[in-house]
């Protein structure tokens, strides 16, 4: 039992470091979902019916949205480079906890959209 106990106190770190990664993170997927379907729109396109009535605000937030996307994911690869692998090699110590809660990086998305988010 007691191998068991250090095993997950080894990776209670790591996933908890990547749960806080996950919120950017889940910034990042939204401006992402948001600009893949509305990121089209430009003014040209407000009389045109066949790219889903673009609206003014829709227009108006596209550049906000890539600007965030761009800076969240960014974020996020500078955050998971310096906690998943230049801190573990500088130290010497091996990867494979923080790679196992990798995944950990999408529960704060997952739990945002099983409450009814976008």
């Amino acid at each position: 039992m007691r191998t068991a106990l250090s095993a997950l106190r080894g990776c209670l770190a790591p996933l908890l470091v990547h749960l806080l990664i996950g919120v950017p993170a889940a910034l990042a997927i939204l401006c992402t979902r948001w600009y893949i379907a509305y990121g089209h729109c430009e003014y040209d396109d407000l009389d045109r019916r066949d790219l889903d009535g673009c609206t003014y605000d829709q227009i108006e937030n596209g550049g906000f949205a890539l600007i965030a996307m761009i800076l969240f994911g960014t974020l996020v690869l500078l955050l998971l480079l310096l906690f998943d692998v230049l801190r573990p090699l500088y130290r010497g110590r091996p990867l494979a906890p923080r790679l196992w809660t990798l995944p950990a990086l999408l529960i704060p998305y997952v739990v945002y959209v099983t409450n009814g988010g976008w």
